[in-house]
């Protein structure tokens, strides 16, 4: 397993996405009116993005086999890619840097 893959794995980052991602639709909801229309497409995305990766980590199944692991590995890089794009989700919700998830994919040195 190759640090990237740790650092992407369930235990790693699940939680904190499942977290973050379960708050978001009450925090917009609040933010909605204080916030930059465009900021706020931005953390619409964020939400977006983050569920998808909860999805692919929700498919794994214990039966899977290699190329399933490398396809939903892929997957799920592809997806931090973007949410890395998208900048910081609100602090209120990720904290000043979440457990495990710090954002700073680029210090990984991404391919």
């Amino acid at each position: 397993h190759s640090i990237m893959q740790n650092l992407l794995s369930k235990d790693v980052l699940y939680p904190s996405l499942k977290e973050i991602t379960e708050k978001y639709p009450e925090w917009l909801q609040r933010h909605r009116d204080s916030l930059p229309r465009e900021q706020f497409e931005k953390y619409q995305e964020q939400q977006r993005v983050m569920g998808r990766i909860c999805e692919q980590f929700e498919a794994e199944q214990p039966t899977d086999g290699d190329p399933q692991h490398r396809a939903r590995f892929e997957a799920i890089l592809d997806l931090m890619q973007q949410l890395q794009d998208l900048g910081h989700p609100p602090k209120e919700l990720a904290g000043e840097s979440p457990p495990g998830l710090n954002f700073d994919l680029e210090g990984l040195n991404l391919p």
